[in-house]
């Protein structure tokens, strides 16, 4: 008999729990599907997904518009920030800002490369010239400049790898590697950062960083079978840290959307009981956030698109008429910037799939077992914007869309 290690056995009882939980607490409308059956030992015991450098070096898929309708000059950027940064708060980097801010925390000048340490000038150019690129779609390029320009350059860097691995990636297996990346990336400054969390200067950079670690794990744990996600606890990591953003920058309207669309993701994986009793997830937190959201930016359409996911997590079929509406909603938002061009696509592929789910199933957890059963033996990223969405052949006959092994 094969000998585990104690760890592996330990993160099987806590499956086995959560297995029986999920059973006496399932939703109504609901048959439990136990999701053994869907993974390995090897799975179980993996805290994080091994990354391979390779997918950096490969060339990535191109936005599906013209660059040009969002490349923006310096003086462009300066006057549309607030508006391209509505989202986030990011503050402008301005050669004043940085002079203040990497005197007062010295880890933010650190790793910045070919700079001579004085000239804030040049450096504001630097920074603009990546965001530039990240406001355009220009996401590869975005990545790997933003990485030599420190702390302030991993956000419209990591941003930039964010966008391409859930929208522009071809395979499911590339998409979580670059998500576990930005994690690992975003974790490495958390200590450094403690000190500047009560500053409100620096605050939403503190925030924005924790959200794309966040938001990373998320997106991984939200396609991952539930005894993958109990075993690598990742409810513990994405609530813990959506508190944390909230608190540190409550005036972030995506730090408010993020916290609702946990609690629904918790209560979309458990149920509205075990993720209230377990994990502290309530629909009141669900509807009283995403109202905060869309009252401070209710023209960003991820706001609007989650919270129609959130309305399906929560409630399946009963909120379906309203959730399409905020689907819809997110279609009509005309796009200033690559993000919001990416989340407005994505809007109308997800409401092919909602349609998917009202007009063939009665489950939504039979609906969301096959279609993580047809992304793990085709390795198709089912939320790359430049794939057909999904269909019920696709969900019969997964073999006949697998795709090649990796060259």
């Amino acid at each position: 008999m094969t000998a585990y290690p104690q760890r592996f056995w330990h993160s099987l009882c806590l499956v086995a729990l959560c297995a029986m939980s999920l059973q006496l607490h399932a939703a109504r409308d609901d048959d439990y599907d136990d999701e053994m059956d869907e993974v390995t030992a090897e799975e179980l015991q993996m805290q994080e997904i091994p990354v391979d450098e390779r997918i950096f070096q490969e060339k990535w898929n191109e936005v599906p518009y013209k660059k040009s309708y969002f490349t923006y000059t310096d003086a462009q950027i300066r006057e549309k920030w607030d508006y391209l940064m509505r989202g986030l708060k990011v503050p402008y980097p301005s050669a004043d800002y940085m002079r203040a801010q990497f005197k007062k925390y010295p880890f933010m000048s650190e790793d910045i490369q070919n700079w001579d340490g004085k000239d804030y000038e040049e450096l504001e150019r630097r920074y603009l010239a990546v965001y530039r690129m990240f406001f355009s779609g220009d996401f590869q390029q975005a990545r790997e400049e933003g990485l030599k320009l420190g702390a302030i350059g991993k956000i419209p860097s990591l941003f930039s790898q964010l966008m391409y691995a859930i929208y522009l990636a071809d395979r499911q297996s590339t998409k979580y590697m670059m998500l576990q990346d930005v994690a690992n990336q975003a974790e490495e400054y958390f200590d450094e950062m403690k000190a500047a969390e009560g500053d409100a200067e620096v605050a939403p950079i503190v925030a924005t960083v924790k959200l794309g670690y966040a938001y990373a794990i998320a997106r991984i744990a939200e396609e991952s079978p539930v005894p993958v996600v109990v075993a690598r606890r990742y409810i513990g990591k994405i609530k813990n840290s959506a508190e944390e953003v909230v608190e540190v920058m409550p005036e972030q309207p995506l730090a408010h959307a993020f916290r609702a669309g946990v609690d629904a993701g918790i209560m979309r994986r458990v149920g509205k009981f075990t993720g209230r009793m377990t994990y502290g997830a309530r629909t009141t937190t669900v509807e009283d956030s995403f109202a905060e959201a869309l009252e401070m930016a209710g023209d960003i359409p991820i706001v609007s698109y989650e919270y129609a996911n959130a309305l399906i997590y929560m409630n399946r079929k009963r909120d379906l008429n309203e959730a399409i509406s905020y689907l819809e909603k997110a279609m009509k938002i005309r796009p200033e910037f690559s993000m919001d061009a990416l989340d407005v696509m994505y809007s109308y592929k997800r409401l092919q799939e909602v349609r998917l789910y009202a007009l063939n199933f009665r489950s939504f957890r039979k609906f969301e077992k096959l279609r993580r059963k047809f992304s793990k033996q085709t390795d198709r990223n089912l939320t790359s914007i430049i794939s057909d969405p999904l269909s019920m052949d696709m969900l019969n006959n997964p073999e006949k869309y697998v795709l090649p092994e990796r060259g």
